[in-house]
């Protein structure tokens, strides 16, 4: 697959511009700015209350910056009168938790978000919902609940329902991190397959593993700021900064 060209910034698929977010007095932002093309696979690493789960929720307003542009797909989700909603109908996000209904089974977990949000009738919902949950591997499982699978196939069940909405990029917020430890493979393959068919994705993650084989570039983030980026095998293996050596040291 042919990556896009990393030195180019026009037509990025996810724009940021000085992107701050306070909570009352903390400042957990501190004026980030990054570029993601498209197809890019870039993971944010860094330490726990650096800010990397904020601005992943800040691409598509789940955490609206304080202030800031952001630009996403071609459309400003900051300006005034955006169509906030479309634009993130183009986003998907996949969480620490599953956020799985638990009254209704796997199927519906999957086809609620198209007929409530794209108004889609049920018959051709539960028809995408069966593909995406027969793509990855859990078709066998469509008519049993949450409670009633294991943590990792919840977790692949929450990347189906996200891709049943055809979006054109993905967020992953340490999709691996409440799994107990023989389920992270399954989740990570499946992000790995998604990488290379092309989607564009930001990955929050601790998995350096993950980030090496799979990352386009590492953002690693600290104290609010973008410390430093670049080609992921090279930032994973000979980090320039003193502060990114220390943290790879704690993690690898």
């Amino acid at each position: 697959m042919q990556r896009p060209d990393m030195s180019l910034t026009d037509g990025a698929a996810i724009r940021l511009r000085d992107i701050r977010k306070s909570f009352g007095s903390i400042e957990v932002l501190k004026g980030v700015s990054l570029d993601i093309a498209p197809q890019e696979v870039v993971c944010i690493i860094g330490p726990s209350g650096s800010g990397k789960s904020t601005l992943l929720k800040c691409i598509n307003l789940l955490q609206p910056p304080s202030s800031g542009t952001i630009i996403v797909n071609g459309v400003e989700l900051t300006a005034p009168k955006a169509d906030v909603n479309k634009a993130r109908s183009t986003v998907g996000m996949v969480f620490q938790h599953f956020n799985l209904f638990p009254h209704v089974d796997i199927l519906q977990n999957v086809a609620m978000a198209l007929t409530t949000v794209k108004r889609m009738p049920k018959r051709e919902a539960e028809r995408i919902a069966r593909m995406q949950l027969e793509r990855l591997e859990l078709g066998a499982l469509i008519h049993k609940r949450p409670a009633d699978i294991s943590g990792g196939q919840q977790q692949r069940v929450a990347i189906a329902r996200a891709l049943a909405m055809e979006p054109e990029v993905m967020l992953f917020d340490e999709a691996t991190s409440a799994l107990d430890p023989e389920l992270v493979k399954g989740v990570l393959d499946v992000m790995k397959e998604l990488a290379h068919s092309g989607m564009t994705m930001v990955v929050v993650t601790h998995e350096m593993g993950f980030a090496r084989e799979v990352a386009d570039r590492v953002v690693f983030m600290d104290d609010g700021v973008i410390a430093e980026q670049g080609v992921a095998r090279e930032v994973l293996t000979a980090p320039r900064s003193p502060r990114l050596q220390e943290f790879l040291s704690q993690v690898l």
